[in-house]
C-alpha cells in the first residue's frame, strides 16, 4: 500500500499542514495568535479556540501550537484561534473548557500532564452532514511561576527544537523564525556510532522563514539524556527558497 505524505507551508499564518493518503488523514498545525496582554509568566491563561469542523476531527494543543487532525470528513481549519500565554508545560491544574458555538457538543479527550508531555486535547464528533463552525474557551492555572519553574520532566525534543531556533535566530537577525513540524525520529542507539549509551539521536523537519523568505529545512541533535542536556544541534536547507516580494531592500539569504 503505497501511503504519499505532502507537506505545505502557508507563509502568513505560518501553517504547517501534513496529509496521509493512505489513512485519508490531514493535520495542519499552527501558532496560535496571541491576545492583547499575552503574558507567558502569567499564573493563569487561556485560549478563544475557532476551528472549522466537517464531521470529526481532534484538536490538539501544547505550547503555543495548535493542532487541528481531521479523521474524517472535509479537511477541518483554523478560524482565528488566540491565546493569552502558552500552555504551560511543566505545571497545569484547573484545565476547562466552555463551548461557545457549533451543533454538537465537543469532548475533552485529554487533559495536559506530565504523562501526556502537557498536551490537552478535544475531540469535535459532527455527524449531521456539512461543517460547521465549533467555538470554545480553554482556560487553566499553574502551580507555579511558569516563568522560573523548571520541567518536572526533561523534554529532549523541545530541548532539541529550541537549541535549533535559537541557532538559526542568531545567524538571521531579527524576524527569523523556524516552526517544527510535528514529529521526530529518535534514535538510542548508540553503540558503534560514535556516541555512548546514554545519548540519543533526534532528526525532524521544519520551516525556517526570515521576512519574505522561506524554506524547508531538516534539523538533528544529540542529546545526553543522563545529564539531561543537549550535546549538539545542527540544521540544514533541504528545499528551495521561496521568496514574497522584495520589501527594505532586503535581498540577504537565509544561513
Amino acid at each position: 500500500m503505497l501511503t504519499k505524505t505532502f507537506y505545505c507551508l502557508a507563509i502568513i499564518t505560518a501553517t504547517v499542514c501534513t496529509s496521509t493518503a493512505a489513512f485519508g488523514q490531514v493535520e495542519i498545525q499552527l501558532r496560535a495568535r496571541q491576545l492583547p496582554g499575552w503574558d507567558a509568566r502569567s499564573r493563569e491563561g487561556h485560549c478563544a479556540i475557532r476551528v472549522w469542523v466537517d464531521n470529526r476531527a481532534e484538536v490538539r494543543m501544547r505550547g503555543e501550537q495548535i493542532f487541528v487532525r481531521t479523521l474524517e470528513g472535509a479537511r477541518g481549519r483554523d478560524e482565528g484561534s488566540e491565546c493569552s500565554q502558552p500552555l504551560p508545560y511543566n505545571s497545569v491544574r484547573d484545565f476547562q473548557i466552555r463551548q461557545t458555538a457549533g451543533r454538537t457538543r465537543v469532548q475533552l479527550a485529554q487533559e495536559p500532564s506530565r504523562m501526556n508531555n502537557f498536551t490537552a486535547m478535544i475531540v469535535v464528533d459532527d455527524r449531521q452532514g456539512g461543517g460547521d463552525n465549533y467555538a470554545f474557551d480553554v482556560s487553566w492555572r499553574a502551580d507555579t511561576d511558569i516563568g522560573t519553574a523548571p520541567a518536572p520532566f526533561f523534554d529532549e525534543v523541545r530541548a532539541c527544537q529550541d537549541i535549533v531556533r535559537q541557532k538559526f535566530v542568531s545567524r538571521n537577525g531579527r524576524g527569523s523564525y523556524i516552526d517544527f513540524y510535528d514529529f521526530a525520529d529518535r534514535d538510542n542507539e548508540g553503540r558503534g556510532r560514535g556516541r555512548n549509551r546514554s545519548q540519543e539521536l533526534i532528526q525532524g523537519r521544519g520551516s525556517a522563514r526570515r521576512w519574505n523568505e522561506s524554506r524547508t529545512i531538516t534539523y538533528s541533535c544529540v542529546m545526553d539524556n543522563r545529564q539531561q542536556r543537549v550535546v549538539s544541534g545542527n540544521y540544514q536547507f533541504s528545499g528551495n527558497s521561496v521568496r514574497g516580494n522584495e520589501r527594505n531592500n532586503d535581498r540577504q539569504v537565509m544561513r
